[in-house]
Formats: structure tokens, C-alpha cells, sequence
């Protein structure tokens, strides 16, 4: 297979390039460019025209065409790319110095969660490293979550790849805990995923019963709750500095009572983990409801209660459908 940028090692550019310097000066250049150029330039300061001729001329270089872009009125930016035939989305949430890059894994997705709007696309294909490298540098940010389209675990090779890249030096350099990689829970490859990288994981539970988690998470049957979360006490004994984030989606009269909020804090002892709650986010032809904000408040002040370390998730970009579970390219069709 023909090498792809940006999706090369600094090690593996090395071997391609015949010299370390050389490979360090292609790094620099390429995450200095504002935009992304269509084409490779025929010289880069600092690279032996020779080498890089030979290696420009095998290598792929594909970014993607800039579909469309949306801005909400919190700051939030949705953008649809386009690689080949299929169009995927990508999301910046602005913060204060840390930007953060929500990207996409596959075109569709591969799982059948209800209350995702990207389960509605189906699954079209798996995306490359290199695909995902584009989706970081076109929206740029300090921080990178796996969390757009597609199941990460289902794509881990390519994935697992691009998290390599994205933490080595000089560039781009993020922390290994400034990428998060998140699963609906796909045992084997969350496990694979924990044993090979040093990023972290983010496990999408959203239910306190393996009956309640199978209706919104249908494919979740193989791997019940307890063995998702004893996959992560297991890991904490190993590696005690990786973050660990327990996404739980809020459903009114579905998740969201007072004996779920104690359930889940039960399911939690010995898991040193961060619980994100996150107020479902409709999407037209979705059967579930937000909890009222109210509401919301009440379950998070009992994880409090029970001294379980939680933040409320609100809405970031829901008006232009680019908050989580929304992402299903309904802006672009429109357009």
C-alpha cells in the first residue's frame, strides 16, 4: 500500500526520507500550513529535493474537499468533509485555551444505537488515519476526542494510528490525556485499545441495567455492564494516571430517576473515573426525550451526594445539529 500523509511516523518518515532531520522539517511544515494545500509542493526548506521527489511522488495525499461549514451561536463549528465518495463531519467546541476536535472514525457507523442520529446513515465504510489526521487539521485544537461518527473500536488499527500521530513529537505533539478515544462498548477492542495506547477512554453507558442498556444500545448484549466496567478497574491497577470517562446519555423516564443516579453510583465504586451526564440531544424521528433541566440537576446532585466526580454535559452546537449524537449530515444534504 502507497504511504499516506499525514498518516506516517516520524519514525517511518525517517526511513522514507533517509534522515530524521529531514523527516523533522516535512512534520513542521506540514502542521504549519494554515489550509490545507490540494497538491504537495515540489520543494519543502530543509528536505533533499531528491528524497522528497521520490517520496512525494508514492506517497497519498487526499484531503478532503469542505463541503459546508455551520457556526452555532455558542461558537461551536460543524464542518462536512468530503473524502472520495463520502462525506463525514467533524465539530471544534471552543473553550478557554483548549479547543477541542470532535472526530469522526467512520462514515456512518457500525452499532445501532436508538437515540444516535448517525445510526440512521448506516455504516458506509471505515475511514483511514490519514482521514482522520484531515478532519484534526482542518478544525485545529489542543484537544481531540474520538467521538464523531462511527464506533472507534470497530476501526482500531486505523485509529489507533492516527492517536499515534497525533501525540508524537514535534509535531502535532498533544498529551496523550488530551485524546480520548470513545466506545459504545466493544469489549474486545476496548480492552486491545487499553493494552496499546496511552490516550483515554471514554465508555458510552447510559443505563444502570443490562435490559435498559440493550434497548438503547442494542448491540451491547455480548458484553454486560459489569465486564465494561471491570475492563477499566482492571486497567486503573495497571495504568493509574490514564483518565478514564464514563458517558452517560440522560433520558426522561428512561435513565434518569432517583434510583438510576443511586444504581450508577454503585456500578461505579472502584472505577476511578470522571462521569460525564449529557442531556439527550433530539434529532427529528427520535424516540426519546431530554430530561427537564431540573431534573438533570436532581441526578447530578445525588451523584454528588455519593461522592461520584460529575459534570453536566450541556448542549454545545444542538441548533446546528452538531451536538453529540446529532451528527448525521442533515445540514449538508440541505444545503
Amino acid at each position: 500500500m502507497a504511504p499516506q500523509l499525514p498518516a506516517l511516523t516520524l519514525e517511518e518518515l525517517s526511513d522514507e526520507l533517509g534522515s530524521r532531520t529531514r523527516a523533522l522539517a516535512l512534520l513542521h511544515w506540514l502542521h504549519a500550513q494554515p489550509t490545507l494545500p490540494r497538491e504537495l509542493p515540489a520543494r519543502i526548506d530543509g528536505l533533499s529535493h531528491r528524497a522528497w521527489k521520490t517520496l512525494r511522488e508514492k506517497t497519498v495525499w487526499a484531503p478532503p474537499l469542505h463541503v459546508a461549514e455551520q457556526q452555532s451561536v455558542d461558537g461551536t463549528t460543524k464542518f462536512a468533509l468530503r473524502f472520495g465518495d463520502e462525506t463525514v463531519e467533524t465539530v471544534r467546541i471552543p473553550a478557554k485555551g483548549r479547543d477541542t476536535v470532535c472526530i469522526s472514525s467512520q462514515s456512518g457507523c457500525t452499532r445501532r444505537c436508538a437515540f444516535c442520529a448517525t445510526q440512521t446513515l448506516g455504516f458506509r465504510r471505515h475511514l483511514t488515519a490519514a482521514e482522520m489526521l484531515f478532519q484534526f487539521m482542518v478544525a485545529r485544537g489542543r484537544n481531540v476526542v474520538f467521538m464523531g461518527m462511527g464506533e472507534p473500536m470497530d476501526n482500531l488499527d486505523e485509529v489507533l494510528r492516527a492517536v499515534n500521530v497525533l501525540t508524537q513529537s514535534p509535531a502535532p505533539q498533544l498529551k496523550a490525556q488530551s485524546v480520548t478515544v470513545s466506545t459504545s462498548g466493544v469489549l474486545p477492542g476496548m480492552l486491545r485499545f487499553l493494552s496499546e495506547s496511552k490516550a483515554s477512554l471514554a465508555l458510552s453507558l447510559n443505563a444502570t441495567t443490562d435490559e435498559t442498556r440493550a434497548q438503547l444500545m442494542p448491540h451491547t448484549k455480548t458484553w454486560p455492564i459489569q465486564a465494561l466496567l471491570q475492563a477499566l478497574r482492571d486497567d486503573a491497577k495497571v495504568n493509574p494516571r490514564r483518565e478514564h470517562f464514563i458517558e452517560y446519555v440522560l433520558f426522561a423516564g428512561v435513565n434518569d430517576t432517583d434510583a438510576d443516579a443511586d444504581r450508577l453510583a454503585g456500578l461505579l465504586q472502584g472505577v476511578p473515573s470522571r462521569l460525564n451526564l449529557i442531556p439527550h440531544n433530539p434529532f427529528p424521528g427520535s424516540p426519546y426525550r431530554p430530561p427537564t433541566d431540573e431534573r438533570v440537576e436532581q441526578f447530578h446532585a445525588r451523584m454528588r451526594e455519593h461522592r461520584i466526580l460529575s459534570l453536566v454535559r450541556w448542549p454545545r452546537g444542538r441548533e446546528i445539529a452538531a451536538a453529540c449524537g446529532q451528527l448525521a449530515l442533515r445540514a449538508t444534504a440541505a444545503a
